[in-house]
């Protein structure tokens, strides 16, 4: 499995690992894609194919982790692990000091994957994902080691 940055050809599995991962309400408009393509740091995981990507941008010093989505077929594998840290090398060579990412409060295996990285939880933000879906704005300080993966 291998990490690279995406290119304008992986939009039309991202778009469909998106799909696979969140119902089409909440799924990424596929115009959306190309945005951040062109706006923004796309990873993938790639073994015979695209089977994960990763999207996030800094702002001055600050990184932000936008969408981490695996195809479910691959998933606990620790492919989203690889490309967390990946990311965070790119945003941390981009100049983020710091990195931000949000996390539905239901959603125990993403938080559970932050936390081991190294996240903690900042803020609680209520009906981040509509009425009665809260979710936690979750932070690293890059310049410190932490978790089990710490370089």
């Amino acid at each position: 499995m291998r990490m690279r940055r995406a290119w304008e050809g992986d939009l039309p599995r991202m778009n469909e690992i998106d799909r696979l991962c969140y119902p089409q309400e909440k799924a990424l408009p596929g115009g959306m894609f190309l945005f951040h393509l062109r706006h923004a740091r796309i990873l993938v995981a790639e073994g015979e194919a695209v089977v994960g990507f990763i999207i996030g941008y800094t702002k001055g010093r600050t990184g932000a982790i936008k969408i981490l989505d695996i195809d479910p077929g691959h998933q606990r594998r620790g492919i989203g692990r690889r490309l967390m840290g990946a990311m965070e090398d790119e945003l941390s060579a981009m100049g983020a000091l710091r990195i931000y990412l949000e996390a539905a409060q239901e959603n125990c295996a993403a938080l559970s994957l932050y936390h081991q990285g190294g996240y903690s939880e900042g803020q609680l933000l209520i009906d981040f994902y509509g009425r009665g879906r809260d979710a936690w704005r979750l932070w690293k300080d890059l310049n410190r080691a932490s978790g089990p993966d710490a370089r």
